[in-house]
């Protein structure tokens, strides 16, 4: 794949420029570095529900929306499942894709070039579908996309969701928190293998919170 410009997307150019900045970074990387995975609690967590449930990771296809390094794809493809990941930075989608050539997962896994929004989700399409701190920058749009995204997911399959909410700092312009009540009222009837709320101090004065679920849908 050849890579061009970054994608426009709703959120400001300066945001946009900020992590760009991580990825570019990360491109200076080892192979040995960019070898070891850190997917976090909510991956782990989509993992052992599959496990628990007798999910076939290797009939398991993914979507990831917002997949920045590539991590969270490559975990999923080590475990056998065959993943679709979108990132709108150029350098994002360089790191995951020399992620994923590291580890030979270039069979399992597709990495695209896009937004993450504008473009549809056939319903019941996947087996998970996974956004994760992504939605909330889509403004208005954050709830009708995450709602095609809940729909994706196929009759079994699971949502893996995190996002902010309050407390939370001040952006220009504010982000759309999806609130505890919200994320609940759109899973009605989904078995929660994973629900939770919490806040952590990211550095001196900037408490933020977090809702997130790893939910499945009625069979």
């Amino acid at each position: 794949m050849t890579l061009g410009s970054n994608v426009r997307v709703p959120a400001p150019k300066k945001w946009m420029d900020g992590w760009d900045k991580i990825y570019s970074r990360m491109l200076s990387s080892s192979d040995d570095e960019l070898s070891q995975i850190d997917v976090g609690p909510r991956i782990q967590q989509l993992e052992h529900a599959l496990a628990i449930t007798e999910s076939d990771t290797q009939n398991t296809n993914i979507l990831e929306l917002g997949c920045g390094g590539g991590s969270v794809a490559c975990y999923l493809a080590k475990i056998g499942c065959q993943v679709t990941a979108v990132d709108a930075l150029v350098s994002a989608i360089a790191v995951a894709q020399r992620r994923s050539k590291i580890l030979k997962l270039e069979d399992k896994v597709e990495f695209r070039l896009d937004d993450m929004d504008g473009w549809p989700i056939e319903p019941e399409s996947y087996n998970v579908v996974i956004a994760l701190q992504c939605l909330q920058y889509l403004f208005d749009r954050t709830i009708s996309r995450m709602r095609e995204a809940i729909a994706a997911v196929k009759p079994g399959g699971f949502f893996v969701y995190s996002g902010n909410i309050l407390p939370h700092k001040e952006t220009d312009p504010p982000i759309r928190f999806v609130t505890e009540e919200e994320l609940k009222s759109e899973l009605v009837g989904w078995t929660f293998h994973g629900f939770g709320i919490e806040e952590r101090i990211l550095k001196p004065g900037d408490l933020r919170g977090y809702v997130w679920t790893v939910a499945r849908k009625p069979v």
